[in-house]
């Protein structure tokens, strides 16, 4: 009987710590449909609640019990930060702060609330209501430009809303806390780096977002991506755009289109030098900088006498190297230096900050020869076309000009010959003598000599055999004729400093084109396929300009296609695409 008693105890402990923990349910299919809301109090639009928050949500399915800041967001914001309870299937929230009276609040669920799979709400949730008898009814939609990288971490950027005036701004209690304490009244325009916005929503997965619950009124929007969740805008660590300002009212039915870019002002500046080995060495700079910008860099000895023994190599990433072409003495002091650089958005190189002395410390000696550190088209590539190079760069400078003599084609069966192109110190680009074919699969092939001992004869002698291979460097396989396809089109508004992008949605591979003065545009040589289509006024770096805080700068036009171009093969047309718009 005692046995039994302590077989019941055991089985209803494990009972109780098998519910102490929640997991993602076992078996049957994977869930990878996102938690959606099944029942909502208060429900949505009501109207004449008390001024103490109690929302309570229910899921279709558990959702994870920790909730980070930016899942669940309010707008106005409140002076007390929200507060959440979870469990299971039900999420309740509340604050210690008050609800202001006679008040329209939107409760945002974005992104960042997830069921126990990890699959995330989507689209953004909005719940609406009113402490008063009357709710604001306007809305605002748009769409904002996402980055691959967004969609990879899941970091979708936020719409913010900001009002405009000296008496709509002094009216927002929780702007009291941003002014000047030598001040009376709120300034009449935002402190966008200072300020809670107003009103606050995230887009889709998509980039699409519809701010409700909004009051008429004269705004400045932005987006940004809130890396940190606190809704303020941080310009050297988030990716923003400013819109421009608009005046909401009834009668407002534009759509928002709004690009991002990293918009910290702040200059490039050169912090360090960093030995590649014995022949090549890296400046590093504060951010990523455009290798073709750099000009007048220059090698100094400590007295300041020019070393002119400093090539630039370009290679396939945008970190700069520099090929040296004389042996630096060690425990040596010299100066890098750079007259002139830029990075991606035409940001300059500091004129106080453009050179820095550094050590040499000699590498072991290296007698290894150079070795292929990056080739393109990488193995398995498909779709080359047959005006492409090839792209060899190595790890080290290459000496001599004996590669071409080493390399061939092979293109069904048959060898080619090949031209060798060199780009620097350490990249060249190969072709062949006439262009590739289509339809054909193609490998690069390198010429070495392999030393082997022969078996010892009868006098124990063992000569080295000496035999010529070929190994692989890559295969690639050429872009089948019947798939080619071409696209042309035109933006009624263009101009020549507007740019139309192309992005495959199968390979990744973006394509560019600038329009004619008339705003036509025309792409060549393209896979059938599906792409993505977005086009912009480009700046004077041209490049896309998502505007700036100081001095404020609202950004350029900016639209893109919402729907999956999908292009045949031949030839393709776009008629009439919708104008670049700007509200300012």
């Amino acid at each position: 009987m005692n046995l039994f008693k302590t077989i019941i105890f055991l089985f209803a402990l494990a009972l109780l710590i098998a519910c102490a923990t929640v997991v993602a349910p076992s078996g049957g299919p994977e869930d990878k449909l996102p938690p959606r809301v099944s029942a909502i109090y208060p429900s949505p639009n009501a109207t004449n609640l008390p001024t103490e928050l109690l929302v309570r949500i229910e899921f279709d399915e558990w959702i994870q019990s920790t909730l980070s800041r930016n899942a669940v967001t309010i707008s106005p914001p409140l002076e007390k930060k929200l507060r959440f309870e979870v469990s299971g299937d039900v999420l309740e929230i509340t604050s210690k702060g008050d609800l202001d009276s006679n008040t329209t609040y939107t409760l945002t669920l974005g992104n960042a609330l997830k069921d126990l799979r990890g699959n995330s709400i989507s689209p953004p949730f909005q719940l609406s209501f009113s402490t008063g008898k009357h709710i604001d009814s306007l809305f605002l939609i748009g769409r904002i430009l996402l980055t691959p990288e967004m969609l990879k971490n899941k970091h979708l950027p936020s719409v913010a809303l900001y009002p405009l005036g000296s008496q709509e701004r002094n009216r927002r209690n929780y702007l009291q806390k941003y002014k000047d304490s030598t001040q009376t009244e709120v300034d009449s325009v935002p402190a966008l780096t200072k300020e809670i916005p107003l009103f606050f929503t995230q887009t889709d997965s998509t980039g699409y977002f519809k701010a409700v619950g909004l009051s008429p009124g004269k705004y400045r929007v932005l987006a940004f991506v809130d890396a940190n969740g606190n809704r303020k805008l941080e310009p050297s660590d988030e990716l923003a755009g400013i819109y421009g300002d608009i005046l909401l009212d009834s009668l407002f039915k534009d759509s928002l289109w709004l690009p991002l870019a990293n918009i910290d002002d702040s200059p490039v500046t050169l912090d360090s030098v960093k030995a590649l080995g014995n022949t090549m060495i890296r400046p590093v700079f504060n951010r990523s900088v455009v290798s073709e910008s750099l000009l007048g860099c220059r090698l100094f000895t400590a007295t300041k006498n020019l070393l002119d023994s400093m090539t630039l190599v370009l290679g396939t990433s945008s970190e700069p190297v520099f090929a040296l072409s004389k042996t630096l003495e060690e425990d040596s002091t010299y100066l890098f230096s750079c007259e002139k650089g830029n990075d991606s958005l035409g940001r300059s190189l500091d004129s106080l900050r453009n050179e820095v002395e550094f050590v040499w410390k000699a590498f072991p000696a290296d007698t290894f020869p150079p070795a292929i550190s990056a080739i393109s088209p990488k193995q398995g590539t498909k779709f080359v076309f047959p005006e492409d190079s090839i792209h060899l760069t190595f790890d080290k400078v290459v000496i001599g000009d004996s590669l071409a003599q080493e390399l061939i084609a092979v293109v069904r069966k048959d060898t080619l010959s090949v031209i060798v192109t060199r780009l620097d110190a350490a990249n060249f680009f190969v072709k062949t003598e006439s262009p590739l074919p289509y339809d054909a699969k193609v490998s690069l092939m390198q010429r070495y000599l392999d030393s082997t001992l022969a078996l010892p004869d009868s006098l124990g002698v063992r000569d080295t055999i000496v035999e010529e291979k070929y190994r692989s460097l890559t295969s690639f396989e050429m872009v089948p004729k019947l798939r080619l396809a071409s696209l042309q089109g035109k933006i009624s508004n263009a101009n020549s400093k507007v740019k139309v992008r192309l992005r495959s949605a199968e390979t990744g591979k973006e394509y560019e084109s600038i329009c004619s003065a008339e705003g036509s545009f025309e792409f060549k040589k393209l896979m059938d396929g599906k792409y993505l289509l977005d086009y912009f006024q480009s700046n004077e770096n041209g490049y896309i300009d998502a505007g700036n805080i100081k001095p404020l700068r609202f950004a350029k036009p900016w639209r893109s296609l919402a729907d999956t171009l999908i292009l045949q093969p031949g030839n393709n047309e776009l008629k009439d695409l919708p104008a670049l718009l700007q509200i300012n």
